[in-house]
């Protein structure tokens, strides 16, 4: 497992960057933040004078509040209460986010470390997330950064600059630390040692042979009289308004559909599949030369050789070059505009005059061309009248809830509500705080129900959303209160517990008894295992990792000291499912020299290096924010 580990921590920066763009780790951050901090009014904060607003603050809150609830019901979680999170400490948390990453990036800009656009295009088309069959397809390119929650393609660019600045940066320390031979040792020492026991299962007794005085069983039951208590619960009268009910009491008109379908296919997009040849300017003094060369490439196509080859021989462009300067298939808006105009200017097959892009020079040729596919108003007539209810039934989904919501308030119960809308009134109970099924497994409806208002004063709930998609209002029909259960009712219950604990304690008295005999050497392991009428199980060289034995006995016998070399060291280990181990740990081994073995010797270089040049890019973190003039408002 820590060799895997090692593997995992030793992949490239380029591989990490890609992962975390996709996997949205801006979630604390919000895309607002990226942009820019110059605005002086309703501050959140200010890191060495740049600004943070109130308005990126909320909008970074929204995005993690919904990621949040969104991992959760990806997880199976999907009666989370988004109310029971804390609002106060999610705010501070994602401001301490904004703030730190505004730190870190100001120190990689003050550090000297650059990202070109050179570079975050060729992230970008080499992203398996935004490609289909191996190429870059910008309609997926759309979707994902769509799904992602960014506005725009450029705010995605920046996003992507921002995390290759702060990921140069943090790659600087942890490229560059290094493990000196003896942490080596050390490491594979505690990773690769093994450990010689035995092992004697000692089980509790016969509870059922075990005596219990009816003094103790009332001792017991005065003692922990919270345990026999019978569940506060209540019984609920509910009503719900549900969206789905609304799409037969909606009609849409032939006209709408064939306008709704008009608007449709006018929005389908022209796809062109492009191949470039690009010649990077750095800078002014090179801008003659980028010239030069790029007219010396279109002089050598149009004297006839092929486009593929010219741009794999010349092209800055390493990831098309690669493919013949192939950037697959494009629609408006993919590029910049001097870009845009000359590929949509061409016929297939044509190759443009040179172009001066913000990338520097390009020759761009058009290979294909892809129409839109025009479905028939039939294949889409479904969808298209779908979606036109949807419309009609979200405003009155939306108009019916704000009504119930105003009745519930207003009404002593929910006849009115229910008789208004033409709702049923369903009751549910009786269930207890915990919940039950159904609406009683909502952690909303649950804690509406338990809530004060509710349950005290008997008002009808606030409108409790569900889902998107349907809505509720509960009242307590009937408070059932916790009661204190009859001794005569849980006697036999106490009788048991009460039994099973001096079983126990007699069980780890005895093995006390037996530990403290053995480390004296009153008593020998064999006459042990004779007086138990068992034998000791004998483990040979078990590591760290070891599958073979349960997990609590393991780790207990890796914390165990090491014997000396006449006299094993005992131990009484307790069995999560009751009873006891008896362990007598006879031997430790440790790894042989791992400079000998050049391959472990580097993955314990790596693993170390790894972990120290993390600690010094949170050392050096943490000095850009002593550092750092920061204000929270």
């Amino acid at each position: 497992m820590m060799l895997q580990n090692m593997r995992d921590s030793a992949q490239s920066w380029v591989a990490k960057v890609i992962v975390g763009v996709i996997v949205l780790i801006f979630a604390l951050t919000g895309w607002e933040s990226i942009s820019s901090f110059s605005s002086n009014a309703d501050k959140a904060a200010e890191v060495n004078g740049e600004v943070i607003s109130k308005l990126e603050l909320e909008q970074a809150v929204a995005l993690q509040r919904r990621q949040l609830i969104q991992q959760l019901q990806q997880m199976g979680n999907n009666s989370f209460d988004p109310s029971m999170i804390d609002e106060k400490f999610l705010r501070t948390t994602v401001l301490d986010g904004l703030v730190e990453r505004s730190v870190l990036i100001q120190g990689a800009q003050d550090a000297g470390f650059k990202v070109s656009d050179q570079m975050i295009d060729q992230l970008i088309l080499s992203t398996p997330d935004f490609q289909v069959n191996g190429k870059f397809d910008s309609d997926r390119f759309d979707i994902v950064i769509r799904n992602m929650g960014m506005p725009s393609r450029m705010a995605f660019r920046d996003l992507v600059r921002q995390q290759l600045l702060i990921t140069q940066y943090r790659n600087g320390y942890e490229a560059t630390a290094f493990a000196t031979p003896s942490e080596r040792q050390q490491l594979a020492d505690l990773e690769n040692q093994t450990r010689d026991f035995s092992v004697i299962e000692v089980p509790v007794g016969d509870a059922s042979a075990v005596s219990v005085s009816d003094e103790e069983i009332q001792e017991y039951y005065a003692s922990n009289a919270q345990q026999f208590m019978t569940p506060e619960q209540v019984v609920l009268e509910t009503l719900t308004l549900s969206r789905a009910g609304f799409f037969d009491r909606v009609d849409v008109s032939e006209d709408a559909i064939k306008e709704i379908y008009q608007r449709e296919i006018g929005n389908l997009a022209e796809q062109r599949r492009a191949s470039h040849i690009l010649v990077e300017v750095a800078d002014k003094e090179d801008e003659a030369d980028a010239k030069a060369r790029i007219d010396a490439a279109a002089a050598r196509i149009a004297a006839g050789e092929d486009f593929a080859a010219v741009a794999a021989e010349v092209s800055d462009d390493s990831g098309s070059a690669r493919d013949g300067g192939d950037l697959g298939y494009v629609i408006k808006g993919s590029f910049d505009q001097s870009f845009d105009d000359a590929l949509f200017a061409l016929e297939t097959g044509e190759v443009s005059e040179p172009v001066r892009t913000s990338y520097g020079y390009q020759l761009i040729k058009l290979t294909d061309l892809k129409a839109p596919e025009v479905p028939t108003l039939e294949s889409m007539r479904e969808q298209l009248v779908q979606e036109l209810k949807s419309e009609q039934v979200e405003r009155e989904f939306v108009d019916a809830s704000q009504e119930l919501a105003n009745l519930a308030h207003e009404a002593s119960d929910l006849a009115e509500p229910a008789s208004a809308l033409g709702l049923e009134i369903e009751t549910l109970g009786p269930v207890e705080r915990l919940g039950g099924e159904g609406l009683a497994s909502n952690p909303k409806v649950m804690n509406a129900a338990f809530s004060d208002d509710v349950l005290k004063k008997g008002y009808n709930s606030d409108l409790l959303e569900l889902d998107a998609d349907t809505v509720v209002v509960v009242r307590v029909k009937q408070h059932l209160q916790s009661e204190q259960r009859p001794l005569e009712e849980v006697k036999q219950e106490i009788s048991e517990l009460v039994a099973y604990n001096k079983a126990e304690q007699a069980a780890a008295e005895q093995t006390d008894q037996s530990l403290a005999a053995l480390r004296s050497g009153e008593l020998t392991v064999d006459a042990l295992a004779e007086q138990q009428q068992t034998q000791w199980q004998q483990y040979e060289a078990v590591g760290r990792s070891s599958s073979d034995l349960p997990t609590p006995l393991l780790r207990s016998v890796f914390a165990m000291p090491k014997p000396t070399a006449d006299q094993p060291v005992y131990a009484r280990i307790k069995q999560p499912v009751g009873g006891f181990w008896l362990v007598a740990l006879r031997g430790v081994a440790t790894a042989g020299d791992v400079q000998s073995d050049g391959g472990a010797a580097s993955q314990y270089q790596q693993f170390i290096a790894g972990q120290s040049g993390q600690q010094d890019f949170s050392a050096a973190q943490e000095q850009l924010s002593t550092d750092a003039d920061i204000e929270r408002f």
